[in-house]
């Protein structure tokens, strides 16, 4: 039987794995060093593996921010004119999927980091074919992760909107969370993301798990990570490179699936948009925009 340990505390999803251990001295002494509130594990194995988590006991819910103007410029006023726009357009994104979804589903487990954005599009391929411009746009905001929550849905959202920004009459195929067009080909690209971006950042962690004979690492949302089926020894560093590499490749590939889903062979190779041209219907071509409808 698979040996499983959770990655996000089962009672308590705020707290995340920091350490694990084959001794429950060396747990403990690594909870005393610890600067944050946290929780520990035993997980029963034939041979025992304990399991450190560190978190923030303060959670919000999405329903206790106020999404207004001055909550928001006072967030941005540092950013330059493009993350600016991105980052309104994102706080407009996420208020729309709270509005639109089970606000307990919107718990916020982090603050806005909105000059995140900035570096997410400093990081793009501007000008390069459509599905790599929009895969980037996706993935990089993705991977900075500067909204509390929903980054993955807004996400998509921001590659949609890079796709209209070089055909405004772009139809896009449902990604909507409730009904079988999400569940049959959107879903598995974003369980796939997950299970990156958590490697990403998580690579030592789960090399030390891999050690204690740990087989599976199981995310919130049932979500599981096959240790042997990703490289985890190397310097984090090299980690945070190699995994955003491929998922940035993930996400071009969602974007090509998405144009051939549309219908749309004809802008596989099409040049996507500069970043002016991007932030330009970002700022111009959504006005009359119900967000909600997205979701």
């Amino acid at each position: 039987m698979a040996r499983l340990v959770f990655y996000h505390h089962p009672q308590a999803e705020n707290f995340s794995l920091k350490y694990s251990s084959a001794s429950v001295a060396e747990i403990r002494s690594q909870r005393e060093r610890s600067d944050e509130s946290t929780k520990l594990i035993g997980y029963s194995f034939e041979t025992p593996v304990y399991v450190l988590y560190e978190g923030d006991t303060d959670v919000e819910l999405a329903q206790d921010i106020n999404f207004d103007q001055e909550w928001l410029s006072d967030r941005i006023r540092d950013l330059p004119r493009p993350g600016q726009v991105v980052a309104f357009r994102l706080v407009e994104l996420l208020e729309a999927a709270v509005d639109v979804r089970d606000e307990d589903e919107f718990r916020l487990y982090k603050e806005f980091e909105p000059q995140k954005i900035q570096q997410a599009l400093n990081h793009v391929s501007w000008e390069a074919p459509l599905p790599t411009v929009a895969g980037e746009v996706m993935s990089n905001l993705i991977l900075r992760h500067s909204l509390p929550n929903a980054n993955h849905r807004t996400g998509i959202a921001m590659l949609q909107f890079c796709i209209e920004s070089v055909d405004p009459d772009f139809g896009m195929p449902r990604t909507h969370v409730d009904d079988n067009t999400w569940r049959e080909w959107v879903d598995p690209y974003i369980v796939d993301s997950k299970r990156l971006i958590t490697v990403r950042r998580n690579n030592l962690r789960f090399k030390q798990l891999e050690e204690l004979d740990v087989d599976l690492v199981e995310r919130k949302d049932g979500i599981q990570i096959r240790l042997a089926e990703f490289e985890l020894d190397m310097h984090w560093r090299e980690a945070l490179s190699k995994y955003a590499e491929q998922h940035e490749s993930h996400c071009t590939d969602f974007a090509q699936a998405v144009l051939q889903r549309a219908g749309r062979d004809d802008l596989l190779d099409q040049q996507g948009p500069t970043k002016h041209e991007f932030i330009t219907y970002l700022e111009d071509g959504l006005v009359e925009r119900d967000f909600r409808e997205m979701f």
